[in-house]
């Protein structure tokens, strides 16, 4: 990249434009001194860094330097097939299981130098709130019962079922006809 200074000089009433070349910083012309490029500083925080899924995360680089230019560019990869690009972001990490991901900040600065950082982010299964089993319909191994002490069919089917399910059988014999229906004169 060469780098020209212009020089604007009013001598009396006339004009001069010149043009020399930069004292600092670059110069490609044969001959004019150089300065490398020093590759930016990836740097980056997410919070959190762990905790149940589903988990928002908020990725911050602005922590992230160049010292002798700018970054232009901010390019995210999750460990987990997806990505995303800005100096901050949030990502919603979800899994099954205990899970550790590799987050990854990839910064790109003015001159296209880069460099990379990561972080892990520990996700954990979703402990689901659990809801108290539901409360049997009856008793299947006593005392014994029949269909008038049932309020309504379903009533009965429903202990019918409950028994039937846990290997008890037609235990109160609601089920006359065999037919998979108890107390079927009930409402």
């Amino acid at each position: 990249m060469t780098k020209r200074l212009l020089v604007l000089l009013v001598l009396g009433s006339g004009l001069l434009l010149t043009a020399a070349q930069c004292p600092f910083g670059g110069g490609d012309q044969e001959g004019a001194p150089t300065t490398p490029n020093t590759p930016p500083v990836a740097s980056f925080t997410r919070t959190p860094s762990s905790g149940e899924s589903p988990l928002e995360v908020d990725f911050d680089a602005s922590g992230s330097a160049d010292p002798d230019g700018w970054i232009i560019g901010y390019a995210w990869s999750f460990g987990d097939g997806l990505s995303g690009s800005g100096e901050t972001i949030t990502h919603t990490y979800t899994t099954n299981d205990t899970t550790t991901f590799t987050a990854t900040l990839t910064v790109t600065d003015d001159d296209g130098a880069n460099d990379s950082s990561s972080r892990s982010v520990t996700v954990t299964e979703s402990v689901a709130d659990p809801s108290p089993p539901p409360s049997a319909p009856c008793n299947c191994t006593g005392p014994d019962l029949d269909c008038a002490d049932f309020a309504t069919h379903a009533a009965a089917q429903a202990c019918f079922e409950y028994c039937s399910d846990r290997g008890y059988g037609d235990v109160f014999r609601l089920d006359g006809d065999n037919d998979g229906v108890a107390c079927e004169s009930l409402p």
